[in-house]
């Protein structure tokens, strides 16, 4: 190899490494922080990483980091972004299995003893029925928008710089390199006082806010990398009942069950402390359909009167036949 690339003790084999996603921290800061002093360690890696080799020279330190920057630092060893993707799917209520998902996150090569590469982040969610998009050179403001859009949001960051030594990491980015290691997802970003809010899975807290500053410091160590998610559009699909017809027999009680169905709606209402009142309040629990069913309007009984034929229907689909004992 050649002398610029072993000015700074980089060999072949922790090349190979590097590119394999076996590398150890520092072998990939000494890599990342060689890069844009080594040509040949540039072409060496834009050619593995399927780079035009016209532009290999020119390489782009985004598509880099995305596949050879491994957030890891956590907790738990090297779960950080499960920690974060975790954290997210409990928010929205999605039902998991934690070993079948890291056993899924392993075999896919998602998480590796290094940790989890960036452009494996938010691939948890996604398999769990979320929508994510991985963005660099984000900016408060996209993080904003993501946020008051309902979105989650992911960010990599050198975890350090957020609950280590200041000064240490410092030293680190400028004679090692700016490596992002850790992620955190963001709960909020108050620009009234110049604050933003995370989860932090290395903290002993549901949640810290830092000056702005501090966070962008650890943010552009990644480029500014973030992972949006966000529950995919649910679109109700009812089985299609247009080619059911009910029996004329089953007509004579949908009127019964219709009231039984009102019945037990207004039932369960007075249950949870609601009394009728002229117009709807949620506050103060008032309903105007907490009546007797004869005093519904006819649209109102119509409602019930769907809800039975239709479910009717449906068991008649299913091959089910309702006969009078």
């Amino acid at each position: 190899m050649r002398d610029d690339m072993m000015t700074n003790s980089i060999t072949e084999e922790m090349v190979a490494a590097f590119l394999d996603g076996n590398a150890t921290a520092d072998e990939v800061r000494m890599i990342v922080a060689t890069l844009p002093h080594s040509t040949q360690l540039q072409e060496i890696i834009a050619i593995s990483l399927g780079v035009d080799r016209d532009l290999a020279l020119g390489f782009n330190i985004e598509e880099i980091l995305l596949k050879s920057a491994y957030a890891a630092s956590s907790k738990r060893g090297n779960l950080c972004c499960w920690e974060c993707e975790k954290h997210i799917l409990n928010r929205h209520n999605i039902s998991y299995n934690e070993e079948e998902m890291l056993k899924l996150a392993k075999t896919n090569m998602w998480l590796c003893e290094s940790g989890t590469q960036l452009n494996n982040i938010g691939k948890t969610l996604n398999i769990l029925g979320m929508s994510i998009e991985q963005h660099f050179n984000a900016t408060l403001k996209d993080i904003s928008d993501a946020l008051n859009s309902g979105k989650d949001v992911i960010v990599a960051v050198d975890g350090g710089e957020l609950l280590g030594d200041r000064w240490a990491e410092l030293m680190e980015d400028i004679f090692e390199g700016e490596i992002p290691d850790h992620t955190v997802v963001v709960l909020d970003y108050n620009t009234a006082n110049g604050t933003i809010t995370l989860f932090d899975p290395n903290s002993d807290n549901n949640s810290d806010s830092y000056p702005i500053e501090q966070f962008m410091d650890a943010w552009n160590d990644s480029r500014n990398f973030m992972v949006t998610a966000k529950d995919k559009e649910y679109v109700p699909s009812p089985i299609d009942l247009s080619d059911e017809i009910l029996d004329s027999s089953i007509e004579e009680i949908i009127e019964v069950l219709s009231k039984n169905v009102h019945e037990v709606w207004a039932k369960s209402r007075v249950q949870e402390g609601w009394q009728y009142g002229h117009t709807r309040n949620d506050e103060d629990k008032r309903h105007p359909c907490i009546i007797p069913y004869e005093r519904l309007s006819e649209g109102e009984r119509d409602y019930d009167r769907n809800t039975v034929k239709n479910t009717l229907k449906l068991l008649q689909k299913l091959g089910y036949k309702i006969e009078k004992r």
